[in-house]
């Protein structure tokens, strides 16, 4: 243990630019999530008692004693044919493989080494000889039988990932395999100064289609069959020179019909990616129109305050875009009057059509939520507005006065107005000002944030 936490390796300290890339993979249900979740910073991969949960492969960053690093969770190898799920699967698994500098293959040490483990410990070596065997599940450190020496990969690390058994011994043997990594040669795939863009929407709407076709490379599943993203996957991507991480999520069903233990997870999970993007795009099916939940989720994502950009696909099945177009627009300003001049952006994901345009869309109403005004226009404004729309009388008879605002963050735009009686102030007047604010300082789409206080121009000076 002393060795573990006194480690002298100290080419992994926390100020380098760059860290190792750790695939877990392994046959179906042997704990590889669970693992995932011990080792990574930020607790997400979706963990179920039932094979084929994970069906992407799943980055994080994670830390182990002193080692600091990526780790990736792949799907469950399995034996399938071309074109099955489970075949595209094991590609996803495989592709983990040959991009990480250390794989650990992930047995169950409580049912033993099967020939399933023993075919991929060759595929394993075959695509990428840096790695060695951890058999999970061995909360009392014995296993059932020898077989795995059949494997080709040492003695193994036993390790019960869900108490937090054998870790040491795990840092240990990472720390042995890393001792040639050249830092120098990688890239950080993980950075805190890029775009977090979520992509959200109903099953089956198109949204790993559409950041395959974004990025051009088949790095997540699709199919016909809704639900096969089940966490929340997230790609590191550059537009243009600037850096992008894009979240493809579980589809959001109806909550009624949310009644599987699995699908509430990930459906968990597709909320927390919306609380932690700044930018959402909201995926629609064209052929199915704007329904109910989809305005839903779009009410969720700016009650978040995020910006929102629509992104209806499938445009290509629609033969009268113009008419589609119109009852669109006229949905939105009916259904969804909150937030104003929202962008919408039609494509053919499965074509690759207009796709970048998503993008550009994303990029100008990212800047838009980081509007600031100064203080000097936002009361030219306020002034000007009030004239042009008195407040009420009070019953008394005396007027109700804002006499002073200021803009007090960004991210969304949020303002304090000072006011004699701000409890006064009616919800239509609010509305009112908060429609002017966003035509005359052309904030279309975004949420607007605006609180009253009883107070005082703070800049104005008493006599």
């Amino acid at each position: 243990m002393l060795y573990w936490l006194l480690s002298s390796h100290s080419y992994f300290a926390a100020d380098i630019m760059t860290k190792p890339i750790i695939a877990l993979v392994g046959r179906p249900n042997v704990g590889k999530s669970t693992l995932f979740n011990r080792l990574s910073i930020h607790k997400k991969a979706i963990v179920y008692d039932t094979p084929g949960v994970t069906r992407d492969r799943n980055y994080a960053d994670a830390q182990l004693g002193p080692l600091e690093f990526i780790v990736v969770d792949t799907p469950g190898l399995e034996d399938a044919k071309p074109g099955e799920l489970e075949h595209n699967m094991t590609e996803q698994a495989i592709s983990g493989i040959k991009s990480a500098d250390l794989v650990i293959l992930v047995a169950d040490g409580f049912t033993g080494i099967t020939p399933i483990d023993q075919t991929f410990a060759n595929l394993i070596r075959k695509h990428n000889p840096n790695c060695f065997l951890v058999l999970n599940k061995c909360e009392k450190e014995t296993y059932p039988d020898r077989n795995y020496h059949k494997l080709g990969m040492g003695e193994p690390v036993l390790i019960s990932a869900e108490h937090g058994i054998g870790m040491a011994s795990l840092c240990d043997a990472m720390l042995d395999k890393l001792k040639d990594f050249d830092d120098e040669a990688m890239d950080d795939p993980f950075k805190t100064n890029r775009m977090q863009i979520a992509v959200v929407g109903r099953p089956n709407a198109g949204k790993s289609t559409f950041i395959n076709a974004l990025i051009d490379d088949n790095r997540l599943l699709t199919g016909e069959m809704p639900g096969l993203t089940r966490d929340s996957i997230d790609i590191d991507w550059e537009y243009n020179g600037t850096a992008i991480r894009l979240v493809d999520t579980a589809g959001l069903r109806k909550r009624v019909k949310i009644d599987e233990t699995l699908e509430k997870l990930s459906t968990g999970s597709t909320l927390r990616s919306i609380r932690y993007a700044n930018t959402v795009i909201l995926m629609l099916d064209a052929t199915r129109g704007l329904e109910q939940q989809d305005l839903n989720i779009a009410s969720l994502i700016i009650d978040e305050g995020r910006a929102l950009v629509l992104a209806i696909n499938k445009w290509d099945l629609v033969k009268d875009k113009k008419a589609y177009e119109e009852e669109l627009a006229y949905r939105l300003s009916v259904d969804f009057t909150q937030v104003s001049g929202l962008p919408c952006v039609y494509l053919s994901a499965i074509d690759g059509k207009n796709t970048h345009s998503v993008i550009e869309a994303c990029m100008k109403i990212y800047k838009i939520w980081n509007k600031r005004i100064t203080t000097a226009k936002l009361n030219d404004w306020l002034s000007f507005a009030l004239e042009h729309h008195p407040l009420p009388l009070q019953k008394s008879g005396r007027r109700i006065r804002i006499k002073y605002a200021t803009q007090i963050k960004t991210r969304p735009p949020s303002f304090k107005f000072f006011a004699n009686h701000p409890d006064k102030i009616p919800d239509s007047y609010v509305k009112y000002l908060t429609n002017d604010m966003r035509k005359n300082f052309n904030l279309p789409g975004v949420p607007i944030r605006i609180s009253f206080l009883t107070g005082e121009n703070p800049f104005t000076k008493k006599k």
